[in-house]
């Protein structure tokens, strides 16, 4: 028996990409946390079939039939039960840092279920929170995709002797080996290797890789420390997966927060 042309996926919108004049290229992350690209013929004609179907950050059911370099979406809604809510601006932007380093870590034909299961959570966080919740929410996201795509950064011991290293109550600034993999004490500290950051920033960092996301929205922590938090995961996700979250750039730019 031939084998079917078509298949089914539901999984979460992460990013739509202008072809032609009125078809996108849509990113899907499957429920198994393997990434789906799809073209949606006609998802830019206002009044479509697709109009609706496809937005950004929602779950969607796809109707799906392979293709030579693409595959085609040919159905599409958003699935039972799913709600639609729109996000504000600052939701938005912080979403779009959580697709982005999604993006750059799940992989077509890799399976990562908790993947999947995280990134939903954390879309849920941020589009309930507050503004600077959400920043928190994007901030946690962006630490535990890297965990899970095994670059969880070591926090409480120097990664060349395995000393421990006290972030709260410690010194101002610690040393950190990004290629190295965490943090480094003063004995192994070559500074040619080796980042000093706040020692604050990195506690927080530690904070929010480990918290559950329903914790994340009553943590107090002030804008400026997540902004650090923020650079450090960029430059973190930078070294080990060799792209930059340019999403990023918009939220330290934007006067959102």
């Amino acid at each position: 028996m031939a084998a079917s042309r078509t298949y089914k996926t539901r999984g979460i919108v992460l990013r739509k990409t202008k072809l032609a004049e009125k078809d996108l290229i849509v990113t899907i992350l499957g429920e198994d946390g393997s990434l789906v690209r799809a073209v949606a013929k006609g998802a830019r004609k206002p009044g479509g079939s697709m109009a609706g179907r496809l937005d950004l950050f929602c779950i969607a059911d796809a109707l799906i039939a392979k293709g030579r370099s693409l595959d085609v979406v040919s159905d599409a809604r958003l699935a039972k039960g799913e709600r639609h809510d729109p996000f504000g601006l600052e939701q938005a932007s912080c979403a779009a840092v959580v697709a982005e380093i999604v993006c750059l870590v799940a992989q077509e034909g890799l399976e990562q279920p908790r993947l999947f299961d995280m990134t939903k959570t954390a879309l849920d966080a941020i589009g309930a929170a507050e503004p600077n919740g959400a920043l928190a929410a994007a901030a946690a996201a962006m630490l535990k995709t890297m965990a899970m795509a095994g670059f969880r950064p070591s926090f409480d011991e120097c990664v060349s002797c395995g000393n421990a290293i006290p972030l709260e109550g410690g010194p101002g600034k610690v040393a950190l080996s990004l290629e190295g993999g965490g943090v480094v004490c003063g004995s192994c500290c070559r500074p040619a290797d080796a980042l000093m950051y706040a020692a604050n920033t990195l506690a927080w960092a530690k904070a929010l890789l480990y918290a559950r996301f329903d914790d994340i929205s009553a943590m107090e922590i002030d804008n400026a420390v997540l902004f650090d938090v923020l650079h450090f995961a960029r430059q973190w996700a930078r070294t080990h997966v060799g792209r930059d979250v340019k999403s990023l750039d918009f939220v330290f730019t934007g006067g959102l927060f």
